[in-house]
């Protein structure tokens, strides 16, 4: 991995990998909500701890990876970007789950959405030490 990688290109691997731990989180929901009966609301809390180590393990090799030559992506500082994250998810997932007639695989859809930009901010300028 190069160790200049430019906004724009940090974006699309970011993206990338956002994407895979989104389906990943997704796929996870859909899966225990349809074929083991389980809550919406628990299943993302399972989706996520999954999510987490793909997101994680993505960051780490490829966008943020050698951040500016010595850099690396703190496990702890993720941990605390990825927890806020969660816990943000969770609560939004609630509100869209609870207040609008939204199923719970659009309202899961726009929450990872609004989340991914608070993750990629703080994992930018936080996590990446």
């Amino acid at each position: 991995m190069t160790t200049s990688l430019k906004l724009p290109h940090r974006l699309i691997y970011f993206g990338v990998t956002g994407a895979s731990a989104a389906a990943v989180h997704i796929l996870t929901v859909l899966g225990l909500v349809t074929y083991m009966e389980v809550r919406p609301l628990i299943a993302n809390i399972f989706a996520f701890l999954l999510a987490f180590n793909v997101s994680f393990l993505g960051h780490r090799y490829f966008t943020f990876a050698k951040l500016h030559n010595q850099k690396q992506l703190s496990l702890p500082h993720f941990f605390l970007v990825a927890s806020s994250a969660g816990i943000i998810n969770e609560l939004l997932y609630f509100l869209l789950l609870d207040y609008t007639p939204l199923s719970y695989l659009i309202a899961l859809i726009i929450v990872l959405g609004l989340v991914s930009i608070y993750s990629f901010i703080l994992s930018r300028f936080w996590a990446c030490r």
